[in-house]
C-alpha cells in the first residue's frame, strides 16, 4: 500500500527506497498548509509525489518540508522536492542547513560509505537556496495554522538530527532516533521487528540513549518511523531501541579500535540473532538486513575509533 492513513489528517507514503516496500516511509500532514515530513532519496521523487498527488496535493499545494537529518535516504531528494514545492519552505536542525545549501561535503561523505553504488542507491544531490531554509533550535515551534510542531535535538544517531512531536496526534517524526521498524513487506518474515541504526559517523550509544530517555518522557501516544510506518504505543518503540542499544554495548565491550570491520559485522548479526532468539525467532534469517548491519558496522567501528583516540 503506497498511501496509508496515520491519524490525525497525517498520512504515510511509501517511498520504495532501494526499489522495494517497507523501507521508508514520509509523512503528509494535510492541514490548511500542507506539510510533508522527509523527502527521501532522489530516486524517490516519482513514489512521493505519486503519493502526494493520490491524497489530492500539488506541488503548489505543499508549504512546509520537514526533514529530520541530511541522511540522503531521509533528505538526499530535498533539492528537488523544494525545486517541485515552489512555495514551501524547509524546516530542519541548524548544523543540517549548510549541507542541503552546498551538499558537496555531504555528497563526498556518502561517497566514502556507498562508494561507486551512491548514484543507483539515491541519485544525484541538489542544492536547496538558502533564502527557503529555516533552523529550528531545541524545542523551537512550527506554528501553522491549525498545527503546532515542536522541534527537538536529537543527537546519538547524528549530530544533525532532529525530531518532530506533532502537538494535535501527540506522535513523533523520528527519522533514525527510535529505531529503525523492519516490516514484513520488506523483510518477508511474519513478524515486525525493531532495532537501532548505527551508520556513520556520529553514533554514540550512551547519547542515544540519554536522547531516548529524553523523548520518552515526553509522553508520546505513537512514534512514525521513517524505516517503516507507525509503531502505537510508543513505549513499544523506545523499547525496543533501548534494547538494541544495550545488546550494541555489549557487542563494543568485545571490541577495540583495532577491530576489523568483518570483526564487527560478524559480531553484529551474533547480537542481532540472539535478540531475534530472545524475541522467538530462533535461527531467522538475516540475510535481508544484510545492507543494514554492514552499514550500522561501520558506524560502530567509527565509534570504536574515535573512543579508542579519545575523540568522543
Amino acid at each position: 500500500m503506497a498511501v496509508f492513513p496515520v491519524s490525525d489528517e497525517i498520512y504515510g507514503i511509501d517511498l520504495f527506497e532501494e526499489g522495494r516496500p517497507g523501507r521508508s516511509s514520509a509523512y503528509l500532514i494535510r492541514s490548511r498548509e500542507p506539510i510533508l515530513v522527509e523527502t527521501g532519496s532522489a530516486n524517490s521523487q516519482e513514489a512521493l509525489w505519486s503519493g502526494l498527488a493520490e491524497l489530492g496535493i500539488s506541488p503548489d499545494d505543499v508549504r512546509h518540508v520537514v526533514i529530520t537529518h541530511v541522511h540522503l535516504d531521509h533528505a538526499g531528494g530535498a533539492g528537488q522536492t523544494m525545486a517541485k514545492a515552489r512555495h514551501a519552505v524547509l524546516h530542519c536542525h541548524p548544523r543540517a542547513a549548510r549541507h542541503l545549501i552546498d551538499p558537496a561535503r555531504l555528497e563526498a561523505g556518502a561517497r566514502a560509505v556507498y562508494g561507486p553504488q551512491l548514484e543507483a542507491m539515491f541519485g544525484p544531490l541538489e542544492p536547496v537556496p538558502a533564502d527557503r531554509v529555516v533552523t529550528h533550535e531545541d524545542e523551537s515551534v512550527l506554528e501553522v495554522s491549525d498545527r503546532v510542531l515542536r522541534f527537538y535535538d536529537t543527537p546519538g544517531h547524528a549530530k544533525h538530527h532532529t525530531c518532530v512531536v506533532d502537538e494535535t496526534s501527540r506522535g513523533i517524526f523520528s527519522g533514525d532516533t527510535i529505531g529503525i521498524r523492519y516490516v514484513p513487506q520488506y523483510t518477508g518474515w511474519n513478524f515486525v521487528y525493531g532495532f537501532p541504526t548505527t551508520t556513520p559517523s556520529d553514533f554514540d550509544p550512551d547519547v542515544m540513549l540519554a536522547t531516548l530517555d529524553r523523548l520518552e518522557a515526553l509522553n508520546l501516544r505513537a512514534v512514525y518511523h521513517t524505516h517503516y510506518g507507525v509503531t502505537e504505543p510508543a513505549s513499544t518503540a523506545f523499547a525496543f531501541s533501548r534494547r538494541g542499544v544495550r545488546r550494541i554495548q555489549e557487542l563494543l565491550r568485545m571490541l577495540s579500535g583495532d577491530s576489523t570491520l568483518d570483526d564487527v559485522v560478524a559480531r553484529l548479526k551474533g547480537k542481532m540473532a540472539d535478540d531475534l532468539a530472545e524475541l522467538g525467532h530462533p535461527g531467522q534469517d538475516i540475510s535481508p538486513l544484510s545492507l543494514d548491519i554492514l552499514l550500522n558496522s561501520q558506524g560502530i567501528l567509527v565509534y570504536l575509533q574515535k573512543r579508542a583516540a579519545g575523540k568522543l
